[in-house]
């Protein structure tokens, strides 16, 4: 492992880093995991300037190649686009950087050396699964190394600001190994670590030099869900399943707020929320949606079906709440009660997180493929469904007018991954 603080990026062909648009604004970005407004939403002028079809030649503004695997989704932040990849060939976990307008590569940081998948780890993941989230002026990495999970902090000019261990991550009953996001609240960052021992927990970290802030106590369960920041009932609040419980923590350090008994054992997904109604899916061992709902006499859970969207999160979408199952079947649900509006399948199996842009959903399975349907109670409407590459694990996201997707194609035994950049090429 690499604890260099003096660490650049390494350019490949670049004969100097130059830094692009750095007057784009967060707005335009794509700066976290489930988007800047933290709900899978793109920005509301984002309508209409991403198409609903396009082809290896269509509609596609760049493709380039990803050395090594992974299942983070890219986060894009002031003309640039992040990426977290494991080289399997050189032990190495590292933080790539793309132009945003071209994808040319623009450097490459190595975080960490010796790495090796722990015998656990599920075919499914990797040990580069975690997406980066960044205010702009850093950007902030999780990741499994050994037994124990580091966080890091990088300039977006390529300076490995700080580095720290954040707390021990030891196999146990179920494991599949690492794969929760980062959540930044104000000058925290927030990790999740959940393990079936006591040493797991939620942890917050300063976001200027990683000394720990605070810990909050969470059920001895193995769990994989990302937390999330949200505002209920007019009340910030970080919301997380897992461990039989809905929960929500006070960001300022780390108070539990409340919790009532929902979801199973082990969840995925990260929370979604309308109003003072929040939603979980997953999981394992059993399997279930639930609707909770939150005021000043406590939680309830008022819903609940037995559908599975367990690594993948949800998206809300108006009074609606939408979700792209295991099984490879798309629900819509009233949020106020869970009535079912429709269902319709398309095909599985599913580990990305659905996306929504102005009116449409753009959801892709893990074979390559990326749906795209309306967001209406009224009726299934199929608009676009598009084959790119036979592999895709990491959510689709948008910033500056274009639709990112990593995905993976593989030919004779040989796994390449790529990072394209769709938009509309009649504009």
């Amino acid at each position: 492992m690499n604890h260099k603080r003096r660490c650049r990026w390494s350019l490949w062909g670049v004969a100097i880093f130059v830094s692009l648009h750095a007057s784009v604004s967060l707005a335009q970005d794509w700066p976290a995991w489930r988007g800047p407004t933290l709900d899978g939403h793109a920005p509301k002028t984002a309508s209409g300037q991403v198409p609903v079809t396009w082809t290896d030649t269509q509609n596609v503004a760049w493709r380039a190649s990803v050395p090594g695997k992974g299942h983070a989704s890219p986060i894009v932040v002031a003309g640039s686009v992040f990426l977290l990849t494991h080289e399997e060939q050189h032990q190495t976990i590292c933080l790539l950087k793309y132009n945003a307008q071209n994808g040319v590569p623009m450097g490459k940081l190595v975080l960490h050396r010796g790495v090796v998948p722990p015998s656990y780890l599920h075919n499914k993941n990797t040990i580069a699964s975690s997406t980066p989230s960044s205010d702009g002026k850093a950007v902030y990495v999780l990741a499994q190394v050994g037994d124990a999970i580091y966080a890091s902090a990088v300039s977006v000019q390529g300076q490995l600001l700080w580095q720290r261990l954040v707390a021990p991550y030891r196999a146990g009953d179920g494991w599949f190994g690492y794969g929760a996001s980062p959540l930044l609240v104000g000058n925290a960052l927030v990790v999740p670590v959940e393990t079936d021992d006591r040493e797991g927990g939620l942890f917050a970290l300063s976001k200027r030099d990683g000394r720990p802030l605070w810990r909050a106590k969470r059920p001895q369960e193995t769990g994989y869900s990302s937390p999330i920041l949200a505002e209920i009932a007019g009340r910030s609040q970080i919301l997380i399943s897992g461990g039989y419980q809905v929960a929500a923590y006070q960001p300022q350090d780390g108070r539990l707020l409340w919790k009532v008994k929902a979801t199973s054992r082990t969840t995925c997904g990260t929370m979604v929320w309308k109003n003072n109604m929040v939603f979980a899916s997953g999981g394992f061992p059993e399997s279930g949606t639930y609707g909770v709902l939150v005021n000043e006499q406590g939680p309830k859970v008022v819903w609940q079906n037995r559908v599975k969207c367990y690594e993948q999160s949800m998206v809300v979408a108006g009074e609606y709440l939408y979700g792209f199952a295991d099984n490879g079947i798309a629900f819509c649900w009233r949020c106020s009660d869970g009535q079912e509006m429709w269902k319709q399948r398309l095909g599985g199996p599913v580990s990305a997180s659905p996306l929504l842009v102005g009116d449409r959903i753009y959801a892709s399975n893990e074979r390559g493929v990326t749906f795209v349907f309306r967001a209406s109670p009224q009726g299934f409407d199929l608009l676009g469904q598009n084959v790119t590459g036979d592999s895709s694990f990491a959510s689709p996201v948008y910033a500056e007018g274009k639709l990112f997707l990593r995905h993976a194609s593989s030919k004779n035994g040989v796994r390449q991954e790529f990072l394209v950049a769709i938009s509309d090429n009649s504009q």
